[in-house]
């Protein structure tokens, strides 16, 4: 149907009205609909501003702190190369944090903790090395990564002995000795690597600090019973004797071609002696050189001890002349002779305890001794890959402990050496093999082969050997804690400086320095 004109202007004009009157409410709700949009649009993007800012931050922490685990707890606590090498990162010392089962010391643990500390105090009172890194090249506590040339720095024979003679053992505060020390220290916590450098170039050097060795040292050293209350006072043990302090080794049986006409051997020979009578004898040695009545007290409740079990009986002054039950020959094919308690008192002891992986394997003085030294079993890798290094050539673990006084002669020994310390003092004088005709050595098929002939505390013997006084040594005085490395055919000289406790053990042969020996006389077997 058409429109008429007016029809269509009617509803134009109805459209308009309507529209007016209808759109104001539309253009309200589609605003505040905008405006919500608007809204949820801003929260959205900061929602995401917000994800985005925790996820940076979970990774910035997150990363290194997976790592750090990896490196600290991976492995069984310690990472390694292709080859297995340790990383000296593993023995960087751990930070510290409180937590619900955080360790508290007892109060033993602090008291032995604060001997300990009284004991470095005192060692670093009385034993200073002479140079510093402005002398050496190297600062010892902190040396490079790898031996420096010319390491370890040694001087002249007459120059070292002069200074501090082998026969002054005694040290009292405030007095104190400068040491002519060219050996490193190493931190086995934080310089391991270092010192694994140092030991593959068969250089010689000091570490401590390990845990394992301080625990063995805090023990045998704070309680001077605790390895009594092991040995007891039953059981002897093989023990060198002599009038003298200076030990010299010598064999006897067998053949020795170039043993001298009227050869007298050395002062030294061989006893049986209960570790209880040993420990007696050292603390009396020390007490009487430090005026220490505590020592004293000590050696005699230990002596009469000793007595009273030996006669059955508490003994008085008078039976303290009566022999000891030895005799027959000792196995260098000397003779054993008797002593009387007034002769014992005169002469130095030198207590030994050879232990064996056989002889460990069931309750014996063997078994102890790899128990307490983990660090010296083959069998215990973990704990003593660093001192062992060939454990297919290991020949179990000598204990040697010394009294006040006792040395031993110079020579050198044809096998890598791990030297440990955990109780006292003792001066270990050092040279090179390629300071061997330097040594005056008594020659192959001596029965004191490998060993200096000399005196090295007699200046005239220096006189009687002009080539001596031509070489060169260095020396170091190692402490509770303390483990020298020694490698193939190294001289060393030994003063034991108190009552100590040292156990050495050997684990293999390398041959970069043979030629130097066999230059000097000796064979050395490939």
């Amino acid at each position: 149907m058409a429109l008429e004109s007016g029809d269509l202007q009617h509803r134009r004009t109805s459209a308009v009205a309507k529209s007016t009157t209808t759109s104001r409410p539309t253009r309200t709700r589609s605003a505040a609909s905008s405006v919500r949009r608007r809204k949820r649009g801003g929260e959205r993007k900061s929602g995401a501003a917000a994800r985005i800012v925790a996820t940076v931050l979970v990774l910035a922490i997150g990363i290194p702190l997976l790592s750090a685990a990896r490196r600290l707890l991976g492995s069984g606590g310690s990472s390694s190369n292709g080859n297995g090498a340790r990383s000296l990162r593993d023995w960087k010392p751990k930070k510290r944090t409180a937590s619900a089962n955080a360790h508290i010391p007892s109060v033993e643990e602090l008291e032995a903790e604060q001997r300990a500390k009284l004991r470095e105090a005192r060692y670093q009172s009385l034993y200073r090395p002479k140079f510093d890194e402005s002398d050496l090249g190297y600062d010892i506590y902190n040396c490079p990564s790898s031996p420096p040339p010319g390491y370890p720095k040694q001087w002249k024979t007459t120059e070292v002995l002069r200074n501090w003679n082998p026969k002054d053992v005694t040290t009292l505060l405030p007095a104190r000795r400068d040491v002519y020390q060219g050996l490193c220290v190493f931190d086995y916590q934080t310089q391991y690597r270092t010192a694994l450098n140092y030991r593959k170039a068969e250089k010689p050097f000091v570490i401590r600090n390990d845990p394992k060795v301080t625990s063995v040292a805090n023990r045998w050293e704070d309680d001077t019973e605790y390895l009594h209350r092991v040995f007891g006072d039953a059981e002897h043990f093989r023990t060198e004797r002599s009038p003298e302090r200076l030990f010299v080794w010598y064999r006897l049986r067998g053949r020795h071609p170039n043993t001298p006409e009227g050869y007298v051997r050395p002062s030294n020979d061989e006893t049986d002696m209960t570790y209880g009578e040993w420990l007696e004898r050292a603390l009396e040695k020390d007490g009487r050189a430090l005026g220490d009545e505590d020592m004293l007290a000590k050696s005699n409740v230990l002596k009469e001890r000793r007595l009273s079990l030996m006669t059955g009986k508490r003994v008085s002054e008078e039976d303290d002349h009566h022999d000891d039950p030895l005799g027959g020959d000792d196995e260098r094919g000397g003779r054993k002779t008797e002593d009387t308690e007034e002769s014992k008192r005169k002469k130095y002891f030198y207590f030994r305890l050879n232990a064996d992986l056989k002889s460990a394997r069931e309750a014996s003085p063997s078994k102890f001794i790899y128990d307490e030294l983990s660090f010296f079993d083959p069998r215990k890798r973990r704990d003593s890959e660093f001192y062992i290094v060939d454990p297919n050539q290991e020949r179990g673990i000598n204990c040697r402990f010394g009294m006040r006084g006792v040395t031993a002669a110079a020579h050198f020994d044809m096998s890598r050496n791990m030297i440990a310390v955990f109780g006292g003092e003792r001066r270990y004088i050092l040279s090179s093999p390629s300071q061997c005709k330097h040594m005056a050595l008594y020659p192959k098929g001596h029965p004191s082969v490998r060993h200096s002939s000399l005196d090295w505390s007699d200046p005239a013997e220096w006189d009687e050997h002009p080539e001596f006084k031509k070489g060169t040594i260095n020396e170091v005085v190692l402490h509770a804690g303390d483990v020298l490395y020694l490698p193939t055919n190294w001289f060393h000289y030994i003063v034991n400086l108190s009552l100590n406790y040292q156990c050495n053990a050997r684990s293999g042969t390398t041959h970069e320095t043979a030629h130097l020996i066999e230059d000097c006389g000796f064979d050395f077997h490939h």
